[in-house]
């Protein structure tokens, strides 16, 4: 009977304690190395939006932009391990984790958004979400962050005039193969030192798209916007797959739901937005050049033609193009 006693006071301590943890709240920490006003964060803010409505704040999103907690490949790390449980980034989780179809983030390779859709919905895309998936990312939407175009302190309208600039380049040895072939010198930098690498003159040159340009003020430290348009960028949206996994039904259905709106809403967001930011650059003291793109795109084609032979050899470009 002694022993009854004892334990009826533990199973009624242990049910109180379940039921305390069932009723927590529940913390869910977006980063991304983005600041304040890009797509990135757009994206990340309306999720936290939309998790604080459907869930009536029984999830709280906390968002960690503007490089807070590191760069794109400091958070995606993050996003692998758990610190975090999700991420807006750029492709970089695909140069780290599934670099030979780095041909999907790559200038010249794409023809438009809707062509790259079309490859993200096919095998292709497939094979790269299931990588993804292997390393505990679930990708949970894409978004558009608009064409990409070079920004210089020099007026550039054919390859010649690319000769021996310092182009800030994302830390991927293909990219840094392709601008290599357009006659630059290609420096890495992380996204959150973009401003004072151009500033201080470690680069003399960048390339990205609008929403870049504009969220890193650029036009404060460079002369000359570049039309080049020479690839389509787009943003994923990431969950930690374990995290999600963990969730009770209800609660996992609606932060896939909420990312999957969150990435369509950034996605009409960033499309209605590019040319709002393009003239957003010319104000604020950039000067356009529309260059020889077709010129530009011939002196990038054998490197491109070699990393297909080598490096993106899941594939050829007569495949991809054919999406």
């Amino acid at each position: 009977m002694k022993r009854n006693f004892l334990v009826l006071p533990f199973l009624i301590g242990l049910v109180l304690v379940c039921s305390v943890s069932a009723g927590a709240k529940v913390i869910f920490k977006l980063a991304t190395a983005y600041p304040p006003g890009n797509e990135a964060v757009v994206v990340a803010e309306k999720f936290a939006e939309l998790v604080q409505a459907k869930s009536d704040g029984a999830i709280e999103v906390q968002v960690f932009s503007g490089g807070a907690m590191g760069g794109e490949r400091d958070t995606i790390q993050a996003l692998k391990m758990g610190s975090v449980q999700g991420v807006t980034s750029g492709m970089m989780p695909v140069h780290m984790f599934a670099h030979k179809y780095g041909f999907m983030d790559a200038p010249y390779v794409m023809r438009d958004y809707d062509h790259w859709k079309s490859v993200w919905r096919g095998t292709i895309g497939e094979e790269v979400r299931s990588i993804l998936l292997d390393n505990r990312i679930m990708v949970a939407g894409i978004y558009y962050r608009g064409v990409r175009h070079i920004t210089a302190n020099k007026p550039i309208t054919k390859p010649e005039d690319l000769t021996g600039i310092k182009m800030r380049v994302p830390q991927d040895p293909s990219w840094v193969k392709i601008w290599q072939e357009l006659g630059t010198l290609p420096t890495v930098v992380a996204l959150p030192e973009l401003f004072t690498a151009l500033q201080t003159g470690v680069a003399d040159a960048s390339e990205g798209p609008a929403s870049q340009l504009t969220s890193y003020r650029l036009n404060e430290v460079q002369k000359y916007l570049v039309l080049s348009g020479h690839m389509v960028a787009v943003g994923v949206f990431m969950l930690n797959e374990p995290f999600v996994s963990k969730l009770d039904e209800k609660d996992r259905s609606l932060i896939l739901a909420a990312a999957k709106e969150a990435a369509e809403y950034g996605d009409s967001w960033a499309l209605d937005a590019e040319a709002k930011l393009i003239e957003q650059l010319q104000e604020g003291g950039m000067s356009p050049i529309v260059p020889d793109a077709r010129a530009l795109q011939e002196k990038a084609r054998p490197a491109i033609t070699a990393l297909f032979a080598s490096e993106w050899d899941v594939t050829t470009w007569d495949e991809v193009l054919g999406y």
